[in-house]
């Protein structure tokens, strides 16, 4: 667990005492009050950031969120579309002239383009599901995305047709997969992700890869346009096998896939350099534990020369990025409860840039946050901290301070009495190793009194 992706547990825990006179109460109905910023994406030059502002509907009791640009300097704060649909995944064009989202609504989500210069919004796309993984081309004529692909449930019995009028049970759901459900998130549909190409005009989308196999995650072009790089797991018994992801590379005209890495365990994310001469990725071999640490490796572009970069960091590495000159990579891991930005040369040097990354989940103690980096080294993050959810920050380059642009729950927390959040620190009963816990205390705490005591365990690394 991390002290900042805490923010929902403690802010819950928070209100329940508050005493104080001059500040109201923060009420259970205040939580449909609450905004945080996700998915923050930094135009290429520096200038501009849009990001995903999340809001809860009270009449149907679900967050949703649109797309909002800003200045990297705080100011011009405006809604980018009109709409109040569901907008996510913003990625700006190579040149940053245009920006794709996605943009669902209860029949389903498309691609939409954003035009800079003049403002103007269209649909691009028409497509039979929800997209994902949007990306761009290097020359910005083309989008890569992944798409899943429904297929039909297996049929064991043909049913008789039931009398018109007559009120039978739901027909028997059918699987024969291993993987059919998940957490949080229920009856999985029977299907396989493929990745799709489209013109960045609008116009039919082409499937570049076969085989009953997921295929998702990023998506990482090569310079010339040529192929796509991207992790799944195509081995045979792959529902059984699960962690044993590997990377892939597609040709966008010949649809040939090839596979880069072989080892024993999951290879993810892989990410092209922008001179085109390595693949930076995450993983590690794969020892049968609950919890092991991912690794940060490169190589070449053909697949030769792997090795680890991020040995002298015992953390786990995630949502790399390469700088503009391809001398190293940004990446984010988490730290004694707080979630960090940091960078790593190719030798392996290891430099902090940012803290308290994270808040853009406020309905279960798990990891979040994310951040972007554009062609200056200017980095657009989701900052939090336990008083307040996800806001936009901006580091600027050699500096050290990092600048908080938006305030977007100022109307509502100013004039709310929260509790002080403290870290601590015990020894196990079992094994005296150090845990890390926090306290949160009532608002006008008062230590001559009682009050009632509220525990939250959550588990791992085991």
């Amino acid at each position: 667990m991390r002290f900042n992706t805490l923010f929902a547990s403690l802010f819950l825990f928070c209100f329940i005492f508050s005493v104080n006179a001059q500040k109201k109460k923060f009420s259970y109905l205040d939580l449909y009050d609450l905004q945080y910023a996700a998915s923050p994406k930094i135009s290429p030059n520096g200038d501009w950031v849009v990001y995903r502002r999340v809001k809860m509907d009270i009449m149907k009791d679900k967050a949703t969120g649109t797309l909002w640009m800003i200045n990297t300097d705080g100011s011009k704060h405006q809604k980018l579309t009109s709409n109040e649909n569901s907008e996510s995944s913003p990625t700006w064009s190579p040149t940053g002239d245009r920006l794709a989202f996605i943009s669902a609504t209860d029949e389903g989500a498309e691609i939409y383009m954003y035009w800079v210069d003049s403002n103007k919004i269209a649909k691009i796309s028409q497509l039979p599901f929800s997209p994902g993984s949007l990306t761009w081309s290097p020359k910005g004529d083309q989008l890569a995305f992944t798409m899943n692909l429904k297929k039909k449930p297996p049929v064991i019995a043909k049913m008789p047709e039931k009398p018109k009028g007559a009120k039978w049970a739901d027909t028997p759901r059918i699987t024969d997969r291993v993987y059919h459900e998940a957490d949080g998130r229920g009856y999985i549909d029977p299907g396989f992700k493929h990745i799709f190409v489209m013109p960045a005009a609008g116009g039919a989308p082409r499937r570049i890869t076969s085989g009953d196999y997921q295929h998702s995650g990023s998506l990482s072009w090569s310079p010339d346009g040529s192929n796509i790089y991207f992790s799944a797991n195509r081995n045979d018994d792959w529902e059984y096998d699960f962690r044993n992801s590997e990377i892939y590379t597609v040709g966008v005209q010949n649809e040939e896939i090839k596979a880069l890495t072989s080892r024993k365990g999951p290879d993810t994310n892989p990410m092209v350099s922008p001179n085109g001469r390595l693949i930076a990725y995450i993983g590690y071999d794969d020892k049968v534990q609950t919890y092991q640490v991912r690794k940060l490796y490169i190589m070449n572009i053909d697949g030769s020369g792997k090795k680890v970069i991020s040995e002298r960091l015992d953390r786990s590495i995630s949502d790399i990025a390469w700088n503009s000159k391809s001398e190293g990579l940004y990446f984010s891991y988490d730290d004694k409860g707080n979630s960090k930005i940091g960078h790593i040369t190719l030798n392996g040097k290891v430099t902090k840039m940012a803290d308290n990354l994270g808040g853009t989940t406020i309905g279960r103690p798990y990891a979040s946050g994310s951040y972007s980096v554009s062609k200056d080294g200017t980095i657009a993050m989701t900052l939090s901290r336990p008083d307040y959810p996800a806001e936009v920050a901006i580091l600027k380059p050699k500096s050290e301070s990092v600048r908080k642009i938006t305030h977007l729950n100022k109307g509502l927390l100013d004039f709310r009495d929260l509790g002080t959040v403290e870290e601590v620190w015990y020894k196990s009963s079992v094994d005296q190793r150090d845990i890390q816990g926090w306290v949160v205390y009532p608002p006008g705490y008062d230590s001559t009194k009682n009050y009632p005591f509220m525990i939250e365990n959550h588990g791992g690394p085991i």
